[in-house]
């Protein structure tokens, strides 16, 4: 069987977890000493699933948008994600930064922003 790359995990980690709410999956993404950065969710495996019960709570759009993921970036351990996501009804730019361990997501860190309607300069944000 063919090793993933680290950049193939976390997209498997997005697309199972994230997207289609597989809890079931979590001990095959995840590590056991699974650390968050964010302060909205707590460590552990038990802390993510706190959060996929909330996301699973929330309405589903009547059609399924494109792959939010813009752009991956991977270099030894760490995999930094690009999203362009509607949330609660607003667009924003998403950074997903993950540290893998042993082939599974052990760390995570983020940072989002609101994309405005118009941007000044005229640069996007995508």
């Amino acid at each position: 069987m063919e090793q993933k790359t680290n950049k193939q995990i976390v997209a498997g980690f997005y697309r199972d977890i994230i997207r289609d709410q597989k809890s079931d999956l979590l001990d095959e993404y995840v590590h056991d000493e699974y650390i968050q950065h964010s302060p909205m969710l707590r460590d552990g495996k038990s802390g993510l699933r706190e959060a996929l019960n909330y996301l699973k709570a929330m309405p589903k759009p009547a059609e399924p948008g494109p792959s939010p993921i813009v752009r991956m970036i991977a270099e030894e351990d760490m995999v930094m994600v690009h999203l362009d996501i509607i949330f609660m009804g607003k667009q924003r730019a998403v950074i997903d930064i993950f540290r893998l361990k042993d082939g599974k997501v052990s760390e995570h860190w983020d940072v989002q922003q609101d994309v405005p309607d118009v941007m000044p300069h005229g640069n996007g944000m995508f």
